[in-house]
């Protein structure tokens, strides 16, 4: 009966080491997919039929929360080793590329506004939050 019960209580202990070590793993996953990036950089704006395109140096903030970008509406993003890229067509066409290694973005928006079609990029260097 000795045995039985060591076995038993080995058993639990080995269950009880892998349940929290998958919680501990789960929360370190989560915890890379939450981040968010302050970046400098030339944005450049164009009405399509309008004459020009408007450039000038902004400040830029994305905010990742469990892998998603928060925006008008949460974008689902790619995780990779090192890059980040978030692509939608909903409501307006997207994409977003962050290299984590380098800390460089590109920002593309395409959609429609009350005073026409438009096309937005964004080109910068980022810091973490």
């Amino acid at each position: 009966m000795y045995g039985r019960a060591h076995t038993i209580n080995i058993m639990f202990k080995l269950y009880t080491s892998f349940f929290v070590f998958f919680i501990l793993m789960s929360s370190a996953f989560s915890q890379n997919k939450t981040i968010s990036y302050t970046c400098k950089g030339l944005s450049n704006f164009e009405i399509i039929g309008t004459p020009g395109v408007k450039e000038e140096m902004r400040e830029v903030t994305y905010n990742f929360i469990n892998g998603s970008l928060q925006d008008l509406n949460n974008i689902e993003c790619n995780w990779h080793s090192n890059t980040i890229t978030c692509e939608s067509t909903f409501l307006n066409f997207r994409k977003l590329k962050v290299d984590q290694e380098t800390l460089k973005v590109t920002d593309f928006i395409s959609g429609n506004k009350g005073f026409g079609q438009y096309v937005e990029n964004f080109t910068g260097e980022c810091h973490i939050k």
